[in-house]
């Protein structure tokens, strides 16, 4: 990359206080002082071996002939830039960065972009046998039913890995022909806690009427209730305040962690237990 449109991304962004060439035409740059997005970059150029898919999901700087990829945007157009950039690499026997796979690249990119990815595929065979009947709850997460009858999630790698808690992703089943980056399975009996923590970042999948809250939480009480008496008792406390335990870790202390009886899980007595609002 030239001084000169260094100097016009300088201009735009910030003072560039690092950057490196990934392949050809492509460049990772770190922002001193940045827009809203944040200070970490995919830079491409004109001439650099990305397909035009890619390119139309950049952003156009006005006046420089650059492509911007913030790696902190929720639209993930990034993870598109580091899958191509991993692919060239790989097609011409370069070394691969050090922690990265062409694999899991797209595994993290089908869940942010599935136009270009596609979706999560579901799951052909499971520890019950072969998937008879499914149901999406989201891309990446089903609701099975096997040729043995049994009623299972579904949940993919990287999800699991991310929004699920360690103690609980350990006790899923898994096919060990999937490797540890395929989907953890999980029975109603443990399903109703893996969906109760999905709902923390994916509070969508109660809209789609899939899920009844109601009946989820009597499950969570009938099946898993220590798990249900130590979420409440953080909740209390305040250690499920996501946001008031980071700004603490940061030094903020002015702000007291936050509990509302919203969010305990609580039983009610004259709903059931079933919270999958289909097949029945």
């Amino acid at each position: 990359m030239n001084k000169e449109t260094l100097d016009l991304l300088a201009h735009e962004l910030g003072e560039i206080y690092h950057w490196e060439e990934e392949c050809p035409g492509v460049y990772y740059l770190s922002i001193l002082t940045t827009i809203e997005e944040g200070g970490e970059y995919y830079a491409v150029l004109e001439g650099a071996p990305i397909t035009q898919e890619a390119r139309a999901i950049g952003r156009r700087l006005k006046d420089v002939p650059v492509l911007l990829y913030p790696l902190e945007a929720e639209d993930g157009a990034w993870t598109v830039v580091e899958y191509e950039i991993l692919r060239y690499q790989t097609a011409r026997g370069l070394p691969m960065p050090e922690g990265k796979s062409l694999r899991e690249a797209a595994l993290y990119g089908a869940e942010l972009r599935p136009d270009y990815f596609g979706a999560y595929p579901v799951p052909f065979l499971t520890p019950w046998g072969h998937t008879l009947r499914h149901r999406p709850l989201d891309n990446g997460i089903y609701w099975i039913e096997t040729e043995q009858c049994v009623e299972v999630l579904a949940v993919c790698y990287p999800i699991w890995d991310g929004d699920l808690s360690e103690g609980l992703w350990e006790v899923g089943r898994k096919l060990d022909a999937e490797g540890e980056m395929g989907y953890r399975y999980f029975l109603k009996e443990t399903a109703c806690v893996a969906i109760w923590e999905l709902l923390r970042l994916r509070p969508a999948l109660l809209t789609t009427g899939l899920i009844r809250k109601t009946e989820l939480m009597n499950a969570i009480w009938e099946h898993q209730p220590g798990y249900a008496l130590g979420y409440n008792a953080q909740e209390q406390a305040g250690l499920n305040d996501a946001l008031g335990l980071l700004l603490y870790a940061l030094g903020v202390e002015d702000r007291e962690l936050e509990s509302s009886p919203e969010h305990m899980i609580t039983l009610t007595e004259e709903a059931g237990t079933e919270f999958i609002g289909f097949w029945r």
